[in-house]
């Protein structure tokens, strides 16, 4: 009678998913060759993931306060369904340094057949829940003046994201450098422009056996107009790989803010140019502290 409570045991907790996986479907979708693992199927690159995948940097000014963001994301793609929150919690380290850890902390997905197969995702029926990676972001200034400021930037990606099987996340860590260079000009008491660029190298291992790491310039630009409490601000941002395997990602996005003492409100479009399947829209806040 005992063995036979242990067996109900094991049976409860053993996961029923594993149980019924079958990967049939996904041998005879892809022409699987019986020895290659399916992970080196994936394609690690920005136009074959989940909208987070791959943090691309802006060209900002560093944090001269603690700031806390917090977001919701709505990522449109044809036969497909995300959305998002993402955190933000930055803080400066003396005068000339400041750090920020990023992270979507809950992510929902659905995808159809077509997308399905095009990332070569495990999950015959993929949908639910993923959280994502671990961002890390260090900022130093290397020159500033009355309005003009360089940073030295360099940020890195743990791969502590979940559902790789579903090509969510890349499960491989990821690093960034770069210099920025901002320059504001003002008009007026109610009235300045911020003018930003950024260029570097980003840099990311992916499954492939011939090539296990991906090598990237990084750009970035942007254009922040300040009138009175509030603030439009365009950014264009990007890297170029050389895999040529939808690496290769461009964006561009516009927010308009309302501006308080200790808070901010925004809306955001973020439009895809190239290698970037998703349209994004965006409403969050930030406590300035």
């Amino acid at each position: 009678m005992r063995s036979c409570c242990w067996c109900y045991f094991l049976v409860l907790c053993f996961p029923v998913s594993l149980l019924a996986q079958d990967f049939g479907w996904w041998n005879d979708e892809h022409n699987w060759d019986g020895a290659t693992h399916w992970s080196s199927y994936l394609k690690l690159a920005p136009g074959f993931m989940g909208p987070n995948a791959f943090p691309i940097p802006y060209a900002e000014r560093i944090n001269t306060k603690r700031e806390f963001d917090l977001r919701y994301n709505n990522h449109n793609n044809l036969g497909e369904t995300n959305w998002d929150f993402y955190t933000r919690f930055s803080f400066p380290i003396g005068e000339k340094t400041a750090v920020r850890f990023e992270m979507n902390p809950i992510e929902y997905f659905e995808m159809d057949s077509t997308i399905r197969n095009q990332r070569f995702v495990r999950d015959e029926y993929p949908k639910g829940y993923a959280s994502g990676d671990l961002l890390v972001e260090v900022n130093a200034k290397i020159h500033e003046s009355e309005k003009n400021q360089m940073l030295f930037n360099m940020g890195l990606k743990t791969a502590s994201g979940s559902q790789f099987r579903n090509a969510r996340y890349t499960d491989s860590p990821a690093y960034y450098f770069n210099l920025s260079y901002h320059h504001e000009k003002v008009f007026s008491a109610n009235f300045k422009i911020d003018y930003g660029v950024l260029l570097g190298l980003y840099v990311w291992q992916t499954y492939l056996v011939n090539n296990r790491q991906n090598d990237a310039i990084l750009a970035a630009s942007s254009i922040r107009l300040y009138y009175k409490s509030y603030s439009l601000i365009q950014d264009l941002r990007g890297f170029k790989g050389y895999l040529n395997n939808g690496d290769q990602p461009l964006l561009y996005s516009i927010k308009f803010a309302k501006n308080w003492p200790h808070i901010q409100m925004y809306v955001r479009q973020q439009f895809s140019i190239i290698d970037y399947p998703f349209h994004t829209s965006q409403l969050g806040a930030t406590y300035i502290f």
